[in-house]
């Protein structure tokens, strides 16, 4: 499959529809504005830690994968999964952070954990222990059909994600097998999250940190947040945009981690323009769930 087979539901992918080039100008015309005010340079200035995430490396996406960790790293502090987390968790937030991770477990994630190597970087990747190792055309097919929304790709192998932990890269769960969580029994909920957390604590010896399939929170529910930690893992993650100022002294069940959706061929003016977004609009109410979830969550 080509980068132009494939079609995001979320936009920027695949063929060029008006919408498409409309959406993409809007974002070069602001992306132009936040620099040539300098408001670009103040937003990435700003102590915070801001979480990427992507889905897919094609190989013509490559070199603008490169590009972009090369630009972040002339003005951000590029940290791994675990201690943007733990910097949030305890406060110590004294500059500009990014962090990267990718969800689904898409083969080509092996390459991108080799070039994030190669930046001396390490990113989460969320996947889902149900589907590594499928080679089966006929189940591909399904998988990539019914739960990505995509025609059929190589998943990662375990030999995959070993190879990808030798590379210092981390693993999460992504669920066992990328169900909406908000559209599912309690007892499904329950076995999404509980085999997921046995089979990599099997494989790998544990596993802490968790982004659920879709990412809003129309895709979720505090049932399912409460469920996540009662698991076992330390972190939850949205695909909700924005990025975090602080969390002193929170029990951690208390936090939601947000992330910004980027994709390795859009311009870099493109996602320089979320982080400047989110960092404009960074508060300690990022860090919340929703209010009606709190009570049933903590």
């Amino acid at each position: 499959m080509t980068l132009e087979e494939y079609q995001h539901p979320y936009g920027f992918e695949g063929a060029v529809s008006p919408r498409t080039l409309m959406r993409g100008a809007a974002l070069s015309t602001m992306a132009w504005a936040y620099r040539s005010t300098g408001a670009l340079a103040r937003a990435l200035a700003k102590p915070r830690v801001q979480f990427l995430y992507l889905h897919h490396l094609f190989p013509e996406e490559e070199a603008g994968f490169r590009a972009l960790l090369a630009a972040l790293q002339r003005t951000q502090t590029l940290i791994s999964y675990s201690e943007a987390v733990d910097r949030l968790w305890h406060d110590q937030l004294d500059r500009p952070y990014v962090c990267f991770s990718f969800d689904d477990g898409l083969r080509q994630n092996l390459r991108a954990a080799q070039i994030l190597h190669e930046f001396g970087v390490s990113a989460c990747f969320f996947i889902c222990p149900g589907f590594v190792g499928e080679t089966s055309p006929d189940k591909l097919k399904e998988i990539c059909a019914t739960r990505f929304k995509m025609p059929p790709t190589e998943m990662l192998s375990w030999d995959d994600v070993d190879a990808m932990l030798a590379l210092g890269q981390e693993i999460g769960s992504h669920t066992q097998t990328h169900q909406v969580l908000s559209r599912i029994s309690a007892a499904a909920l329950e076995d999404e999250l509980g085999q997921s957390f046995d089979e990599f604590k099997q494989r790998l010896g544990g596993v802490k940190h968790f982004a659920w399939p879709e990412g809003r929170f129309w895709h979720f529910s505090a049932t399912a947040a409460k469920a996540v930690f009662a698991a076992g893992y330390e972190s939850c993650a949205s695909a909700e945009r924005g990025c975090h100022i602080s969390a002193p002294d929170w029990p951690r069940p208390n936090l939601c981690l947000r992330r910004d959706y980027v994709s390795a061929h859009w311009p870099l003016s493109h996602t320089f323009y979320f982080l400047c977004r989110g960092s404009q609009n960074a508060s300690v109410a990022n860090n919340h769930w929703p209010a009606e979830w709190t009570d049933v969550i903590c």
